[in-house]
């Protein structure tokens, strides 16, 4: 019987896992991607000597000893990478002049938390207990479950810290912060998350701790277009092919089944299997014309948050920003409109502790903002204006980074600025937002309850991966929604999934 073909839209981390498996498992697969690199949103770029990240905060499943290890090794992705874990993950400037900074060791955290408010003594030995609770989380292989046996040992994972996880899982960082009496914890554990919404789940906040804690989760050093680079380089030599510049048009479908894709130059191209990993919206109503649609899945469209449209002011630096906090989020002397979004704060980020990313001495400097993509839309129908706009945020920010930096402004070598436009250039993300659907306690729910349907109603033959079908957004639930869908498709067929085990070499990993 001659080998089944599939094709996948987009080369980003989902897409090229998707690959990885089908050629594992003997199929022959192909890759449409329209950017001229892979990652998709997994993405870094250079500017003369700096390179800016636009992605990856941190990566779980790093410590061999636990199982989601087991996905990277699977793909080859930790074999001579090294790691950096942050000892704290963020400081929080209030507008008194105290900070909060949130220690990734959760005994230096309690300490922490009980000298700046000892009368919130009650609110912080509970949320210490959480944490320490659920350093005893083990996340499995198969973080997307589809079925009885994967929900099973989803379930056995979480089974020392099940009541825990029920319990926090409904309750969002706001509600719980509301608890403390201090101003500051009021004011800082909502802003764990940069954009997160007002429902934003406890237990995230807890989950990401807990990995620090015990470093299960850290930084990739490289940054994440290196990352990607590595998965397609993986996918490659296990026989895939990736055709760049190659943007899909429409999906073809006859008599229900999707049969291929065709490209924006006309071109056809024909398969047994045809497997989305691009935006979910452009997917369902672009690709598909909207054909295949229920009232659940218009609802979700129609309804659920989306990530938020940011703009990235990206700087590199003539000055070393080693002893500063990784990321810090601090008052502003004078709100500022950036575009036509007021902030009354910035999150500045740095990656000294990346040397791959700056030249010895000097430093990249990274902040998101809220953006309006509507804004930025109709801005880019006049480049003149577009271009205007990019550089007045720029100075806008490189002024407030030379208020709390003094002396910044001079050091500044490199400039760049993404819009909600740039990233829809890149990636076709519906509305150029930085992730998928929002997270919120409802999305935490459907997380933990398998997520969405991969598979849209009436049509066969055609999947959906990837953060639009697994919310939460992330790396590794898009690597592993890739990893699932290939699990479907052999039980399916009838045969049994296999992986294979990377081999140990250097050759994929530069």
């Amino acid at each position: 019987m001659p080998e089944k073909t599939i094709l996948i839209i987009g080369a980003g981390m989902a897409g090229l896992s998707a690959g990885c498996y089908a050629q594992m498992n003997g199929y022959r697969s192909q890759i449409f991607e329209l950017h001229t690199i892979p990652g998709g949103l997994c993405t870094s770029w250079r500017r003369k000597d700096y390179v800016f990240d636009g992605s990856i905060r941190y990566l779980s499943g790093t410590d061999p000893q636990t199982k989601i290890h087991e996905l990277w090794m699977e793909l080859g992705l930790l074999e001579g990478r090294t790691f950096h874990y942050y000892d704290e993950f963020i400081r929080y400037e209030g507008a008194d002049g105290r900070i909060f900074t949130l220690y990734t060791n959760i005994d230096r955290l309690e300490q922490h938390m009980l000298e700046l408010a000892p009368d919130d003594k009650a609110v912080t030995a509970e949320f210490i207990k959480a944490l320490r609770q659920f350093t005893k989380m083990e996340m499995p292989v198969d973080l997307t479950p589809s079925e009885p046996l994967e929900a099973l040992e989803l379930g056995q994972g979480m089974l020392p810290v099940l009541w825990p996880a029920l319990w926090w899982r409904n309750v969002s960082v706001r509600q719980f912060a509301e608890r403390f009496k201090d101003p500051l914890l009021r004011a800082a554990l909502p802003d764990f998350f940069q954009f997160a919404p007002p429902d934003f789940p406890m237990m995230l906040l807890l989950t990401t701790i807990a990995l620090m804690n015990d470093h299960e989760a850290g930084y990739p050093i490289g940054g994440s277009l290196r990352l990607a680079e590595d998965l397609a380089r993986r996918y490659l030599a296990l026989g895939g092919e990736i055709h760049y510049k190659s943007r899909v048009a429409k999906i073809l479908v006859e008599d229900d089944r999707a049969v291929g894709v065709r490209l924006e130059d006309g071109s056809e191209y024909r398969a047994d299997i045809v497997i989305s990993a691009a935006d979910g919206h452009s997917t369902i109503f672009e690709l598909l014309e909207g054909r295949y649609v229920n009232q659940r899945i218009r609802t979700y469209y129609r309804r659920l948050p989306v990530a938020k449209s940011i703009l990235q002011i990206s700087l590199g630096v003539n000055r070393d920003f080693s002893q500063e906090p990784p990321a810090l989020n601090f008052p502003l002397p004078h709100p500022i409109y950036l575009g036509n979004v007021r902030h009354e704060r910035l999150v500045v980020k740095h990656y000294s502790f990346d040397p791959t990313m700056a030249p010895p001495g000097k430093s990249v400097l990274s902040v998101w903002c809220e953006a309006d993509y509507d804004y930025w839309k109709s801005m880019r129908a006049y480049p003149q204006h577009y271009r205007a706009a990019k550089e007045l945020v720029a100075q806008q920010v490189i002024t407030a980074l030379d208020e709390r930096f003094p002396g910044l402004r001079e050091a500044v070598e490199v400039v760049d600025v993404a819009t909600p436009i740039t990233y829809e250039r890149y990636t076709a993300n519906w509305r150029g937002a930085f992730a998928g659907w929002a997270l919120t306690t409802r999305k935490m729910s459907m997380m933990m309850g398998g997520g969405m349907r991969k598979m849209l109603p009436g049509l066969h033959n055609f999947y959906m991966i990837g953060q639009w079908v697994e919310p939460g957004g992330n790396v590794e639930l898009s690597v592993a929604s890739g990893r699932d869908v290939l699990k479907d498709i052999c039980a399916a067929d009838a045969k049994p999934f296999v992986t294979d085990s990377f081999l140990k070499s250097s050759r994929f990993i530069r």
